[in-house]
């Protein structure tokens, strides 16, 4: 897939991933059960800062770790793969969440536009 993904299932790991803002309002069909939906803006704004630095500084195979004490939500996200894709650097990573007792794992393809990190595919 060459497009970056649009929608509402990517805007809700956008969220998560980029951290840029507050949690917005997840899709309810999307993630109602899912810890993103449970995860609040300060959640957000960790995780969303270990990626950043995970994504800009880390190698492949290397695992990064965020926890917010006051809620106990934490992740790990593990780089997984680098490559080039129409002259952007991009990051393959993986992700587990645990947030209020429910824990999940994903894999994205990110890459690095002129507007920071974005999600270009699920993996």
């Amino acid at each position: 897939m060459d497009r970056f993904i649009r929608g509402p299932a990517r805007v809700a790991a956008a969220v998560l991933l980029l951290a840029c803002a507050p949690a917005f309002a997840i899709n309810e069909m999307f993630a109602k059960d899912a810890p993103i939906s449970r995860m609040t803006a300060e959640d957000f704004e960790i995780a969303g800062a270990v990626l950043r630095d995970a994504l800009d500084k880390g190698s492949d195979g290397q695992s990064f770790e965020w926890k917010n004490a006051a809620t106990s939500a934490q992740g790990t996200i593990t780089l997984v793969s680098s490559f080039e894709r129409k002259g952007m650097k991009c990051r393959g990573a993986s992700f587990v969440i645990t947030a209020r007792g429910q824990t999940s794992t994903t894999g994205w393809n990110l890459c690095r536009t002129a507007d920071g990190w974005k999600v270009a595919e699920g993996r």
